[in-house]
């Protein structure tokens, strides 16, 4: 069988390896995740204090 020169996939043309492409994603998909995170930090402070207000302690002790 002959090549022809022509390459289909997501890395047609490019000369973008797949490590490469896979590597793109995870920095793409960890930035978002970190935005997400940042963008949620006040409400999760929130949260836990009212949890300490309820009684959730930090870890596992015995109630008196």
């Amino acid at each position: 069988m002959r090549r022809t020169g022509q390459m289909k996939g997501l890395t047609a043309g490019t000369g973008m390896t797949g490590k490469q492409v896979l590597m793109t994603e995870l920095a793409v998909v960890g930035g978002l995740v970190l935005a997400l995170l940042i963008r949620e930090m006040p409400g999760l402070v929130r949260e836990i204090r009212i949890w300490r207000m309820v009684g959730f302690g930090s870890g596992p002790r015995r109630r008196r």
